[in-house]
């Protein structure tokens, strides 16, 4: 009996401290209001100012990208490097009828064309960047090859330096003439000055696989090379570029053109006093190029628009796929001179490296084999423009400009021309007239739809923007509410519609503060900042202005404890102590368990769920403040009203003024006990408060009604638990977030499922290239058979390691991999390789810096530029190869299982290696990295704020028991309502998340009827009946706000609002105002725990009515209670 003596001690002097706190509270603001109104308003209004400090995040990958994951490093490291992920631009056609239809493949990917083809040829944007007005184009903006001074135009090589662009014209000059001995003009060959002003950027196309690959973006220098020349014997279909070579390679030429090229160049640099060592590299340069010249451009591949029927096109497709899957395994052979010597059907590049085609394809449908392609229900353009951060991007557009560009200054740039290409496409998506898309014109039967990357930021953008009008409405709801709910006209000074409507008041100045108080503490907001936290903020704090209104209220109107006012002091002391006393610690408790649960779940490691739930318990917190500074002090001077006979101001228009013929009705008060809390002899006294007394209540005495009450709560629970568990996916797709309608969204609906290849990278460490060539070689090997792998294009071929071999396979004829033992040497072959064209195909992968400063050096070393000074310390520190996962979609588990595979090949050979060599990245691991752990992180959240909470009750509820019986009742509504995520169609993720956590502390209202529950003497069915009586109308009106609340969120643009806000929040509220006030009351009357050890066993009517049920043994009679006024009794 020691500890458990010392126990009910120790409960009985905090509880009385805890009593007297807020009792005394109370006193003091019945008395002196106005001092912590102006210093509540104060406080307030100076945390408001702290909204000029407010900044938004739209950007997509600091709000989605979760913390406490592997891929924060890796994207930190990709972005140092790369700049960050690339731009990624998408345009797609597809039947207007039904994305899945078939289409005829001519007239779409005609229409592709039509629709891409001037984004490259004919748009332009006007910039003042700089100073002076510049044209910039899809070409300054996209990943292309740069041009090296080698390669560009100009007559005069000993002052240009562009010997190879030089040289390649010297060499079809002479090779016209000879092959045709001066019977073929001069204009047929290369003209004088020809060289490259631009590459074609680097793009995903269909129309790769054909001839029309090159009507757009192929720039018409290229196009000479494919100029058409006469005929030679057996030889036919010649281009220029065939001639070169071929003349080149012929061993019975009369005249070796370049042996007449060599001796021109080594004139010149004798007349200029150059060393003529010089010049056999030149020479190599020129014939290494015009080798690589030879794969350039469309030349050789067959023309769609000659193709007959669908099913040729198709045919040529497969034939194209298939040949892909026997290409050598030698990146030295590529499969490029086959394809043109062969005439085979292949899907290339402009420069001759296989290409992602079945990323171009949607809807497709395969034979029995899973190798044929028998149905494709769309096509798709598709481009990686540059990061604006890129190093590449940043070196090139300062230099097209001529100014130094910022961060900043390059964003806007980028942004502001996706922004063209919207405006360009989107009359085109619309079927407006004379686009050719429109009613009655060629494509009407075809659909287009794009994306820019800047499309997604202007999602978030606008969805950031509050919802001014919903907002509105929303207040005008809970103040019609909160006027209905505390209108009396029967006796108008017991009206307190006027201190509800300024309840709502407070709490819109304390959301207001909120917000300030965010910004202050340096909280970027997020899309849920606007367009969700006003209305659960809202909602949330309009409930303790009913609770404090209400219980205010029925003291007021308490016959007893208004017989002990002295009728000239309109003080409302009494009245005031016993509100507080009672509601106040109730009050207090749910805003520390709605802290708790907002604070503990913004652990989630997701930035957008993580800001939201700091926003909203900061909110919670200004919303305290308000209560206890603001409103409370508001309370007494309503109170002072009524006990003066003043009526409700709202009603003085219909009413009067004041009502001096009120008299409250006669009671002795004799044994009311004004300093004690409870509310013992005290009855509601509200319409709703004596119905809930006369019929809800009784009902708790029925066994049979409490089991049945039970089994229903029983068979609930373990349903939504199986569908929780069980039939919940995890994902967010695109579509979710959009506006419907949108062009975005159209965009997501057509793709998600239906273009299900993306991109994803092999990034390498900072690494040894020369000693981990072969390291390299075996983990592109080892991706490249997993079944993500596409059969076209080869990682290692096309990475920048494979490009590197094939250079120095044709220009020096070395094997592969390079020797690792000299360094000089390699150095000296990486260099050269950088500097020609197959290397600049390669910069926009690759990282270069200064081995011994570690500073960022340009990748593109244009030894043939006159600036060009040759770093020793040159090196390329980090690299990224692609490989096209087909098969991800949109779906978590087909991401997941990518993410699985393909870290788990490259990790173990990272550990087999003895390094970190690789990682993968890409779009797929920065967003669908947090499934991997949706399970942890969800036990996480809500385990630590039931944890949160139960503390939370402890402190304000001072029973263990109590605690421990809500803490299992929310997490009951948790579960149920993780059931009703499954049946309402929403699905795991961030945002579902954080409702789960957040659940603990929205449904921790009943606590109210926890609180009611111990201050009531008696036994359980009694104490029951008595907390239901009190507590059920001011939490059914709370419940009812937080609908009216929440309403508005019905009308918001973007359906994830509506279904993870508006729908869960709904289900939210029902749920636990169902468990608080059905299941609750049932299990309190079976085990609830005994009264506080302050309560006074006055009243025994509850005791004599059921004595088979009582609270405690001590409840019987046979042990004194504690009271307020006394000493504890001696023999506890």
């Amino acid at each position: 009996m020691g500890l458990l003596d010392g126990y009910r001690r120790s409960l009985y002097r905090y509880h009385l401290v805890m009593n007297d706190l807020f009792s005394g509270y109370g006193s003091f603001v019945a008395r002196k209001p106005w001092i912590p109104f102006i210093l509540g308003v104060l406080l307030l209004g100076g945390l408001t100012v702290g909204l000029v400090q407010r900044t938004t995040e739209t950007d997509l990958e600091k709000l989605w990208v979760e913390h406490n994951s592997r891929v924060v490093e890796e994207r930190l490291y990709f972005n140092k490097r790369f700049g960050g992920i690339p731009r990624k631009e998408s345009v797609t056609v597809t039947s207007r009828s039904s994305p899945d239809a078939q289409i005829d493949l001519k007239r779409s990917m005609d229409a592709l064309a039509l629709a891409v083809g001037p984004l490259y040829d004919n748009l332009n944007m006007e910039t003042t960047l700089g100073g002076a007005k510049q044209q910039l184009g899809n070409v300054d903006f996209c990943e292309r090859p740069i041009v090296p001074t080698s390669l560009k135009p100009g007559k005069y090589p000993m002052r240009d330096n562009n010997w190879v662009a030089w040289g390649l014209q010297y060499m079809s000059t002479c090779s016209v003439f000879w092959a045709y001995t001066g019977r073929v003009p001069a204009s047929a060959a290369l003209p004088e000055g020809w060289g490259i002003t631009r590459f074609p950027c680097t793009k995903l196309t269909p129309l790769d696989c054909f001839k029309e690959g090159g009507d757009f973006d192929y720039p018409v220098e290229l196009k000479l090379l494919e100029r058409p020349v006469p005929d030679l014997g057996q030889f036919t279909n010649l281009t220029l570029v065939d001639l070169m070579l071929g003349v080149y390679q012929m061993t019975s030429a009369p005249v070796k053109c370049v042996n007449l090229l060599r001796t021109n160049i080594t004139t010149q640099f004798k007349g200029s006093g150059r060393p003529t060592a010089e010049v056999e590299p030149i020479i190599n340069d020129i014939i290494t190029t015009m080798k690589f010249a030879f794969v350039w451009g469309y030349r050789w591949r067959k023309s769609y628009s000659e193709m007959k029927s669908n099913e040729e096109i198709l045919d040529h497709i497969n034939m194209a796929v298939e040949n892909s899957r026997h290409r050598s395994s030698d990146v030295g052979t590529p499969q490029i001179t086959d394809c043109i010597l062969q005439k085979l059907p292949c899907c290339m590049t402009w420069f001759g490296a296989h290409t992602p085609i079945l990323t171009a394809l949607g809807s497709v449908e395969y034979d029995a084999s899973r190798k044929n392609i028998t149905k494709i229900g769309g096509v798709r353009w598709g481009s990686n423009n540059y990061h604006h951060d890129h190093p590449l991007f940043t070196e090139y557009i300062s230099n097209r400009l001529g100014v130094n560009t910022d961060s900043r200054e390059r964003e806007g740039l980028v942004k502001a021309w996706e922004d063209f290409m919207i405006h360009n496409l989107n009359p085109l998506r619309r079927h407006a007239t004379n686009t050719s898309f429109g009613g009655g014109e060629k494509y009407e039967d075809l659909q287009v739809e794009f994306n820019m990357w800047r499309s997604t930021r202007d999602i978030i953008a606008e969805a950031s923007e509050a919802p001014l009008w919903q907002i509105i409405l929303g207040v005008v709801l809970v103040s019609i509410y909160g006027f209905i709910a505390f209108l009396n006209v029967r006796n108008p000074v017991h009206s307190h519609t006027t201190l509800a409507g300024l309840g709502m008041v407070v709490v819109s100045f304390s959301v207001l503060a909120g917000f300030g108080l965010t910004a202050i503490c340096g909280i970027a907001f997020s899309p849920l900042a606007g367009s969700v936290v006003p209305f659960l903020a809202l909602g949330l704090g309009i409930d303790d202005v009913f609770v404090l209104v209400n219980t205010l209220r029925n003291y007021l109107e308490d016959p007893k404890l208004q017989a002990l006012s002295t009728a000239n002091d309109p003080t409302p002391d009494r009245e005031m102590r016993l509100t507080l006393a009672l509601a106040g610690p109730s009050v207090v408790l749910t805003t520390f368990s709605v802290l708790a649960a907002f604070f503990i779940s913004s652990i989630n490691p997701m930035p957008v769920a993580q800001w939201f739930c700091w926003q909203m318990g900061l909110t919670a917190t200004v919303h305290t403040l308000g209560m206890i500074l603001i409103f409370m002090p508001i309370m007494a001077i309503d109170a002072r009203r009524v006990k003066a006979h003043y009526n409700d101001p709202n009603l003085w228009l219909f009413c009067g003024i004041r009502n001096m013929s009120y008299k409250p009705e006669a009671s002795n008060g004799d044994h009311f006990d004004a300093s004690d809390p409870s509310f013992q002899n005290s009855s509601g006294s509200s319409a709703i408060s004596r119905w809930v007394a006369t019929h809800y209540a009784p009902l708790f005495e029925s066994n049979y009604f409490k089991v049945c009450v039970v089994v229903v709560f029983a068979l609930l629970l373990v349903s939504m638990t199986y569908l929780g568990f069980e039939r919940v996916e995890h994902g967010l797709k695109l579509s979710d977030v959009t506006l419907t309608g949108s062009y975005q969204n159209t965009f997501a609906r057509t793709t998600e499922e239906r273009f299900t290849s993306y991109d994803v990278w092999i990034v390498t460490r900072d690494v040894d290239y020369m000693k981990h060539q072969s390291n390299l070689i075996e983990i592109y090997r080892a991706l490249e058979n997993t079944s993500w792998n596409p059969p076209l294009p080869g990682i290692l071929d096309s990475s920048p390691l494979g490009n590197f071999y094939l250079w120095n396979k044709i220009a020096f004829n070395l094997s592969w991999p390079l020797p690792s033992d000299n360094r000089t040497e390699f150095d000296e072959y990486n260099r050269n390789w950088a500097s020609g064209p197959l290397g600049v195909i390669s910069l926009q992968d690759l990282y270069c810096e200064d081995n011994a400063t570690g500073q960022q050096l340009s990748c593109f070393q244009d030894t043939y530029a006159s600036s060009y000074k040759p770093n020793p310390n040159f090196r390329i520190a980090a690299s990224k190869a692609g490989m096209f996962a087909l098969h991800l979609g949109a779906k978590t588990s087909s991401n997941l299982a990518m993410i699985k595979q393909t870290r788990a090949v490259v990790d173990e050979l990272n550990t087999k290696f003895g390094g970190d060599v690789a990682f993968m990245y890409g779009f797929p691991f920065l967003f669908f990295e947090q499934y991997l752990h949706s399970y942890r992180d969800l036990n996480l959240v809500v385990g630590l704020a039931l944890v949160g909470v139960l503390v939370a009750v402890i402190i304000f509820q001072f029973s263990i028991t109590m605690s421990v019986i809500i803490v299992g009742v929310l997490l009951m509504v948790d579960l149920e309502v993780y059931g009703f995520v499954y049946l309402i169609g929403a699905k795991l993720n961030s945002l579902s998340l954080v409702n789960l956590g957040i659940v603990i502390g929205m449904s921790s209202e009943f606590t109210y009827l926890g609180r009611s529950f111990l201050v009531v003497d008696g036994t359980r069915n009694y104490r029951v009946r008595k907390a239901l009586e009190w507590t059920f109308e001011p939490l059914l009106h709370g419940f009812g706000t937080q609908i009216a609340a929440t309403i508005p969120l019905i009308f918001v643009k973007y359906h994830a609002f509506r279904l993870y806000y508006f729908a869960m929040f709904t289900i939210m509220g029902i749920l636990g105002f169902l468990n608080g006030f059905v299941l609750l009351p049932v299990i309190l009357s079976w085990v609830g725990p005994p009264p506080l050890p302050h309560i006074k066993s006055v009243n025994r009517k509850g005791v004599l009515a059921d004595k088979h049920n009582r609270a405690s043994p001590h409840h019987a009679g046979d042990t004194p209670m504690f009271s307020h006024n006394s000493a504890p009794n001696p023999t506890l």
